[in-house]
């Protein structure tokens, strides 16, 4: 099991039960979570991608931070056509539009398959579809615990980097090698 979901479960456990044996109503939120696990963040952890379409528009930047856990992603993209898109990590450091094939395929540094409903998945770099919602925005709020961004094979920040991909379309979370998303719409270089 990985570190991060045996804390969650140990704590959905603890918050069961009061002094007593009776059950408390406890909310538990990602903020709680955060305090609870305090993942140590170094200033030196973090990096940025900013999300560029076909056109070289900026369409926002999204942030990353190393934690114990993996890493975590935030921002705020705008431009995006209303619903769901695949959201992936890509192998290379590189963003040539107009169809940003110069990032390469998902990031699989242990060559498992794609897809978070696959016995052979996932990537390391699969991620949770973007929503966006009617005004053409999202926010981006991640985590893989799958990837770090500097130390060992499964570092972002390696020598060819790696980069934030936008696909058109929903990943079905299964189909090879994509989730069935897509060509890219945007891309952006993850940089240290």
């Amino acid at each position: 099991m990985k570190p991060a979901l045996l804390f969650l479960g140990c704590s959905l456990v603890l918050a069961a039960c009061g002094q007593e044996g009776e059950p408390e109503e406890t909310e538990i939120t990602a903020e709680t979570l955060a305090m609870d696990a305090e993942p140590s963040m170094s200033a030196d952890e973090g990096a940025r991608a900013e999300i560029r379409d076909a056109q070289g528009n900026s369409l926002g930047v999204v942030e990353l931070q190393g934690t114990d856990f993996g890493v975590l992603l935030a921002g705020n993209l705008t431009g995006l056509t209303p619903g769901e898109h695949g959201f992936h990590i890509h192998e290379t450091g590189a963003c040539e539009p107009p169809t940003f094939e110069s990032a390469g395929s998902h990031f699989a540094p242990a060559g498992r398959q794609h897809g978070f409903h696959n016995p052979d998945g996932p990537h390391a770099g699969d991620l949770r579809n973007l929503v966006v919602s009617g005004d053409g925005s999202t926010i981006v709020d991640a985590a893989d615990s799958l990837v770090t961004l500097r130390d060992g094979a499964n570092a972002l920040l390696d020598g060819d980097g790696s980069a934030l991909v936008v696909h058109p379309n929903p990943d079905d979370y299964r189909t090879q090698p994509s989730g069935n998303s897509g060509s890219p719409i945007a891309c952006g270089v993850i940089e240290g």
